[in-house]
């Protein structure tokens, strides 16, 4: 181990940290995109069409006018059920069209057979059996979505910040005398690194899912690190010393002194 710390040169280093700010933005602003959509849709049909059938669903009749032109269900993971089913009819003010959506938690059991439902009262209200039967399951199940899309697009965005502030953190580093010390390697986050200071200060560090440290004790558990002088935050090294600019003979003399090939 001593031989690998005392084979870095003690001059001005430069970090480049295992995996960039910039990756976590994008999978943020897609997943805004991705889940925003599903928001839009809710929002916009599944939420009114909930509505239209909570105001009809004591009142609803079977409406043998009323055709089902159409349908599918999409079964997800068993439990989460997708359903699509189109609607038409004729009437004294002329022809219609409605196309349902319905999003329910319940076993896939095989098809459903659909009846097509409508107050009297309110002829424009069309909807099915399989809807206003299930109506409570659909309140709940599109609210959970809903929940759980908002958390994700939160979940993202809160990631790609985090991310954005270890990279400065790599920046405050990069450029300045930095001594190798060894760390207790504590484990891997969500495509990340613990490390942790012989004063038992922890750090975080983000790298690439192929990365590997540079072990220096395996028994004890230390992997090798960067950090100032005058002491402040330890910046892991990988394997390939691709986190730190080095020539090629010093990027050769540490990896020998570590016992691995030159790469």
């Amino acid at each position: 181990m001593q031989s690998v710390l005392a084979a870095f040169p003690r001059r001005p280093l430069t970090l480049k940290p295992g995996r960039s700010a910039t990756g976590g933005w994008v999978l943020a602003i897609l997943g805004l995109l991705l889940f925003g959509g599903f928001l839009v849709l809710v929002g916009a049909q599944i939420a009114p069409e909930i509505r239209d059938d909570l105001a009809i669903r004591d009142t609803a009749r079977p409406a043998p006018q009323v055709r089902v032109n159409g349908g599918r269900c999409r079964s997800r993971l068993f439990m989460f059920q997708d359903c699509e089913v189109t609607l038409t009819w004729r009437g004294k003010d002329g022809t219609g069209t409605r196309t349902m959506s319905y999003m329910f938690v319940e076993p896939h059991m095989g098809s459903w057979n659909v009846m097509p439902m409508m107050d009297p009262a309110r002829p424009d209200l069309v909807s099915t059996d399989l809807g206003i039967e299930r109506l409570t399951n659909r309140i709940v199940t599109a609210i959970g979505a809903v929940i759980v899309a908002l958390a994700l697009i939160a979940g993202g965005f809160v990631a790609a910040r985090k991310a954005q502030r270890i990279s400065g953190e790599v920046k405050a580093l990069s450029g300045r005398v930095l001594e190798p010390v060894p760390v207790a390697f504590d484990g891997w986050g969500q495509q990340t690194w613990k490390i942790r200071d012989e004063h038992g200060t922890a750090f975080e560090w983000p790298v690439g899912k192929k990365d590997k440290p540079f072990v220096l004790d395996e028994q004890r558990g230390l992997m090798l690190a960067l950090r100032p002088a005058e002491g402040g935050p330890a910046f892991p090294l990988d394997e390939k010393l691709r986190f730190v600019t080095l020539s090629p003979e010093e990027r050769a003399a540490i990896r020998q002194a570590g016992g691995l090939p030159p790469t």
